[in-house]
């Protein structure tokens, strides 16, 4: 057994910032993971629940770091900060499992904007300013026990990175599929204690070490588990909830009907005869004669049952995540049709990668809107493109946006364009069904669409299909002239929509300002957003450049002055590498979550690497401004690489392929160079102040405030409008302003 008493101060530290490292990360994705189930996962939410994760952690070290200079007890103070930690992981989790509670929400209803932003800001609060504060105190403790405070602060920087690196993998490859969010957030528990009992030891530890104990032994934390997902589900019966590594799947019933939920959002409900029927029989009897189909996705919820009541030959079902498949087999009747083909893939993934000679007569695209930019890849033109290629000479394609039965606002109408806009880029003919959701069909041959209620009615009854919803005296209704020209009349009229494409997703930003007028917050919204462009962004930066560049000729600032802005830029700019990478790499590959948990990971490897490189570097360091400099350079260099390689990699499939692996790891490039600036930075700047304390938080504080804003504007605004290219583009021209101020800094003599 390890004996906390023999360890050396260094040791203990070395621990404390490696476990610091570790409860972050994997703090972090379990934190992410149950309020992606509070708020459906849009890159609206994920974007604020990662801002105020960063906004939080930068004043706990930024703010509180300024006053660790002057305190006493250090290594006391740091023992109840990491316990105040082990408590406040899994008691954050129990406030988010009740945030619909108490916010009087009841489960599948849409959540507004402004609770969604108080709840992230109040749920992350304390725990990541104690994360924050913990980073700044461990390296203010480490400073003084080291004959080079700069040094002491690199090697803290680089073993929370390596503890954050090795937490994200350990978390995303086998914590996350062997036990549920409580269960792992007592173990991450269990490692805070710890490095609280290295600093120090009291009665409170041990009252909660026995507390711990306790709950492991009479397994609490899976007791919890259940006991909380209840109480987040009322007033439903909860029957199941389970998750898998894309997320977590409830099941509950209300009567004798079952309700699915993935990640918080409704799938199906079985019983709907209407969704089913509507989201199946409208692209089937379309079509004169379907033989081969092909559903991506929503098949369990009764679309499937629907689609085999036709003569069909056969059915490829295709469903990302196989514990759908299995729950809905487990409570809903099992489908045992021969005919039936059921895929475990992206869907994205299997219509690119479909080069057999089997072509599709009808294909139907059963998922949500893009309220994601994962979703929106569904609705692209390079993706309406692949479908054709697999269709048959008269095959259809079907899909289904939210509408409105009686009135479509101009929000509405720009969405509903867009997506009709980027369809008609790829097929000649297109006919849109009217109602709350607005069917689409497009097919290239001329002639096979048709909006005649009695040939499709005809059609139902010459293939001997029984249906409850879609039949004669619907059809006529739902077929309406004057229903179809009104929907017809609002797309035309907001003709101007842009085409939606992968690498520039405005589909999920139409739709997520559609989202925002749902509460009266986004209203006119859409206006301002039509005006924004790259030559805008540019404007603002080149306006903000020239202003600090005069400030700091008219003070005659010091080096360190624009090294601290360089520090909140890159932290910036590494950040939106990150999301960049991940967007790219879902367009391209799919959306596979454990390849994505890598890219994360990743950007943490090269951090350690470039932390390990600059500690045994500053050894022997006189002039660091030329090394720093030439960090600089390499960020404003990485964002115009980027788009070289997404280009090269999608233009060619079968090198695509090949470079899977590779290209899950170009975060490893960027962390590299984020992990050797932030201890250079702090290098640089602790030449002319002694007060480690105050000048690292500040630092940290930077480079997380600055990743906080570069999260929101990325995920936002920058992708969806100006796409990948031109945000690469504009990061390129800050960080070379940036670099220009470095340059022309005075550096002390």
């Amino acid at each position: 057994m390890l004996n906390l008493y023999a360890m050396n101060d260094r040791t203990k530290l070395n621990l404390g910032a490696f476990i610091l490292g570790l409860t972050s990360m994997v703090g972090q994705i379990i934190i992410i993971r149950e309020l992606i189930v509070v708020f459906y996962g849009n890159e609206l939410s994920l974007s604020v629940i990662l801002a105020s994760w960063l906004f939080w952690t930068s004043i706990g070290s930024s703010l509180f770091g300024r006053f660790i200079d002057t305190l006493k007890s250090k290594e006391r103070l740091l023992s109840y900060i990491q316990l105040l930690t082990s408590l406040a992981l899994p008691l954050n989790i129990l406030f988010i499992r009740n945030i619909k509670s108490v916010l009087n929400i009841s489960q599948g209803e849409l959540i507004g904007f402004i609770p969604m932003l108080g709840s992230s800001f109040l749920s992350l609060s304390i725990l990541c300013m104690l994360l924050g504060f913990s980073f700044v105190l461990i390296s203010k403790i480490a400073a003084e026990k080291d004959k080079d405070p700069s040094l002491a602060v690199g090697r803290t920087y680089l073993l929370e990175g390596l503890g954050a690196s090795i937490g994200g993998v350990v978390y995303s490859f086998f914590l996350i599929k062997m036990l549920g969010p409580f269960e792992n957030a007592f173990i991450i528990a269990a490692f805070s204690l710890f490095a609280s009992l290295l600093f120090n030891k009291n009665i409170l530890q041990l009252i909660y070490l026995t507390a711990l104990s306790i709950a492991f032994l009479l397994n609490w934390p899976s007791r919890m588990e259940g006991l909380t997902r209840k109480a987040q589900f009322r007033p439903f019966e909860l029957i199941q909830t389970t998750d898998s590594i894309y997320g977590n799947i409830t099941v509950t019933k209300t009567g004798e009907e079952f309700s699915f939920y993935e990640n918080g959002l409704l799938l199906f409900t079985s019983g709907d005869l209407l969704t089913s029927e509507e989201s199946s029989h409208y692209a089937m009897l379309q079509h004169r004669a379907p033989k081969n189909i092909l559903l991506i996705g929503g098949g369990m919820g009764g679309s499937l049952k629907e689609i085999l009541k036709h003569p069909v030959k056969t059915v490829d079902y295709v469903e990302l995540d196989p514990l759908i498949i299995k729950l809905s087999e487990k409570y809903l009747a099992p489908i045992n049709d021969r005919r039936v083909n059921i895929i475990n893939s992206d869907g994205r993934e299997f219509v690119k990668n479909s080069y057999s000679s089997k072509r599709y007569d009808v294909v139907i695209l059963n998922l949500p809107d893009p309220y994601t930019a994962m979703l929106n890849r569904f609705y692209s033109v390079e993706f309406f493109k692949e479908v054709k290629r697999i269709l048959a000479p008269s095959g259809i394609f079907s899909f289904a946006l939210t509408s409105s039965e009686n009135y479509i606002n101009s929000e509405q109408a720009y969405y509903l364009a867009s997506i009709y806009n980027t369809l008609k880029h790829e097929f000649s003919e297109i006919k849109i069904f009217p109602g709350d959701s607005a069917i689409f069909f497009a097919t290239e041959k001329s002639g096979t669409l048709t909006y005649d209620a009695d040939t499709l009615i005809g059609r139902l009854k010459n293939r001997g299909i029984n249906t409850s919803f879609v039949r004669e005296y619907y059809l006529p209704f739902k077929l309406s002239p004057m229903r179809i020209k009104y929907l017809e009349d609002s797309i035309k009229e907001s003709g101007k929509a842009k085409i939606n494409k992968d690498f520039k997703p405005v589909g999920y930003l139409y739709h997520a300002s559609l989202w925002m007028t749902i509460f009266h917050g986004g209203q006119g919204i859409l206006s301002y957003l039509e005006k924004i462009n790259l030559f805008l962004f540019i404007t603002i930066v080149i306006i903000l450049f020239l202003i600090t560049f005069l400030m700091q000729k008219l003070k005659k600032s010091l080096f360190k002055t624009p090294v601290a802005l360089s520090i909140a830029t890159t932290g910036m700019s590494e950040i939106s590498f990150q999301i960049i990478v991940i967007l790219a790499f879902q367009f391209l590959y799919g959306y596979v979550y454990c390849k994505i948990g890598m890219i994360l990971t990743s950007f943490m490897i090269g951090l350690v690497l470039g932390s390990f490189f600059i500690t045994r570097y500053l050894r022997h360091a006189k002039d660091k401004k030329p090394l720093y400099l030439k960090t600089q350079l390499a960020i404003c260099l990485y964002p115009l690489i980027l788009p070289l390689v997404f280009t090269y990699i999608a233009a060619r499939p079968e090198v695509a392929k090949s470079m899977e692996a590779s290209f899950a790891m170009l975060p490893i490039i960027a962390g590299f160079i984020g992990g050797v600036q932030f201890p250079l930075a702090n290098k640089i700047c602790l030449e002319e102040s002694k007060d480690v304390g105050k000048t690292t938080g500040f630092l940290y504080g930077l480079d997380l405030f600055g990743a906080s804003i570069g999260g929101i504007l990325v995920g936002l605004l920058l992708v969806p409008i100006i796409g990948i290219v031109g945000t690469c583009m504009l990061l390129c021209i800050i960080n070379t302003l940036v670099l220009i101020l470095l340059s022309t800094a005075k550096v002390p003599h």
